[in-house]
């Protein structure tokens, strides 16, 4: 079995329709599978084998899905830049996954050509889209080529793709997954938060498809759903494309949806084809979540994972969130990350490995046939994670009686003040119902009485206004002494990762400095 049984029967199944499209045009099933065969034979003839490496640097685009599925076909290890991502972290995951061939978009033909002499494995750079020559067409490799399926057999066991972290820690680690874990990928996906995918369903593609919609390609591929692809973010855009191609599905982060629910004039768009927004990457408070309800219905759904265990290990389903945002006794429920999978076991662990009750608070660890093959590379570090059948995830949470896990933070975030653990979570649930508060974090700061002390930074409201001493006043009458902070700083906005996520670490080495504390 591989993910190419998979996606030939699709293109099979659902020939006549349309399965990728943008403003400009559309490429249906069976295109889609000449174009992928005539790509994989192309470099093929280039020279290129089963498990050889080929990074992507590309925008969302048609080409870059192409990419994507190619890659499954034929057995190539690929690797999804992200497009965001700086020259030496674009360096460094190149060098470190061995690619052979760089495919980018033509928008970044000078940032490859400053980083060719640094890229000594890469032999073939292949460019996308009309621009100076470069070398290596996309579409010439194309046309060249008969679209003919790989001449060696692709099994489960074989290399698919290397993710690497967001690098919070130091260089980002490559999380190495195989053809077996997409096809659990796509089982999780399609048995738990996607069972209702169809060919009826428009999935529109509006964040990185390096982040977690790319995730949802082939699940969404094998049901017959055309799939809508949006070059990058913008909250207006992304409002007229739902309203004019009725999309059904998409994946956000937190801070997108507050993008999109704070843009002047967002009522006036039709949003009434949607029915499933995922969000994830981080935490949604409850009052973000009753906001985006009331604005858009019932439509949200909370996954969390991570690439060490792609790509979901739990998840809050559509009726959940409504349930509990309706019933206040279930109001408890938004803070939680939902249950595990069908397939996937979840427990909470101690420090020495033994799982511990509901209730209690330790690190969140998991189980099951989604976990990553390793880190590329560093088997140390792999095994750090491992205990027996279980991997850590690095988060602090605890399971309830019902099976409902509740993130508290990372374990590295925990601010200890005064020998007691503060989870900022706690706190940030709090500041969340601020109402001129739009995002914030809770840090800690250093202090030499209590070692570390609690302190927000904070952004306001569009047209809003924050007093940092105002907003620690606020918080006084709303959290337990040890958990209030003490000072707060009031910003513009707040430093975000190219996925949308907000860098804390960031946030809170610029109160450290040369102080020692681990990060």
């Amino acid at each position: 079995m591989n993910l190419d049984v998979l996606i030939s029967g699709a293109i099979r199944k659902f020939h006549n329709q349309t399965a990728v499209f943008d403003e400009n045009r559309s490429v249906g099933f069976t295109e889609l599978g000449e174009r992928t065969n005539r790509l994989g034979s192309a470099l093929a003839a280039l020279g290129l084998g089963r498990g050889d490496r080929i990074a992507s640097l590309q925008r969302n685009s048609i080409e870059a899905i192409e990419t994507d599925i190619m890659a499954a076909r034929f057995g190539y290890v690929r690797t999804l830049l992200n497009a965001r991502g700086s020259a030496d972290d674009h360096t460094h995951c190149i060098n470190h996954c061995g690619a052979r061939a760089l495919i980018f978009g033509a928008g970044f033909a000078d940032h490859v050509d400053a980083l060719r002499d640094r890229l000594p494995g890469v032999e073939f750079f292949i460019m996308v889209g009309e621009g100076p020559d470069r070398g290596l067409h996309y579409e010439d490799l194309i046309q060249r080529h008969d679209p003919a399926p790989a001449h060696w057999t692709v099994e489960e066991h074989h290399p698919h793709s290397v993710y690497y972290t967001s690098g919070t820690t130091g260089r980002p680690k490559g999380v190495l997954l195989s053809q077996a874990n997409w096809l659990v990928l796509v089982r999780n996906h399609l048995v738990d938060p996607f069972s209702h995918a169809c060919e009826t369903d428009v999935l529109l593609h509006a964040t990185p498809l390096s982040f977690a919609t790319g995730c949802m390609v082939i699940p969404h591929l094998v049901r017959g759903a055309s799939q809508r692809v949006l070059e990058q973010f913008d909250a207006r855009r992304v409002y007229e494309v739902i309203e004019r191609d009725r999309v059904t599905t998409t994946v956000l982060v937190p801070s997108t949806i507050q993008m999109m629910l704070d843009l002047p004039g967002s009522g006036s768009f039709d949003t009434s084809s949607l029915h499933t927004v995922v969000y994830g990457g981080a935490p949604m408070a409850a009052e973000r979540i009753r906001e985006t309800h009331e604005r858009w219905g019932p439509v949200l759904v909370q996954g969390y994972g991570q690439w060490e265990a792609p790509q979901l290990i739990s998840y809050l389903g559509r009726s959940e969130h409504v349930e509990a945002v309706a019933n206040p006794a279930r109001a408890h429920v938004l803070a939680s990350a939902g249950r595990p999978l069908s397939f996937v076991r979840v427990g909470i662990m101690d420090d020495a490995g033994t799982l511990q009750p509901a209730g209690t608070e330790g690190e969140i660890v998991t189980a099951g046939d989604h976990l990553m093959v390793g880190y590329l590379g560093n088997e140390e570090a792999t095994e750090e994670l491992r205990e027996g059948q279980w991997q850590r995830t690095g988060d602090i949470g605890k399971l309830d009686e019902d099976g409902f896990l509740y993130l508290t933070d990372r374990k590295k975030d925990v601010i200890i003040t005064g020998g007691n653990n503060v989870y900022p979570r706690d706190i940030e649930e709090v500041l969340y119902r601020h109402p001129d508060l739009l995002e914030a974090v809770a840090v800690g700061v250093p202090n030499e009485q209590w070692g570390e002390t609690v302190h927000v930074v904070a952004a306001p409201r569009r047209g809003r206004r924050l007093d940092g001493a105002e907003l620690v006043e606020w918080c006084r009458e709303r959290l337990p002494s040890d958990k209030r902070p003490r000072s707060a700083t009031i910003v513009e906005s707040l430093p975000k990762s190219g996925y949308g996520k907000i860098l804390r670490r960031e946030v809170r080495q610029a109160f450290w400095h040369d102080r020692d504390r681990r990060i």
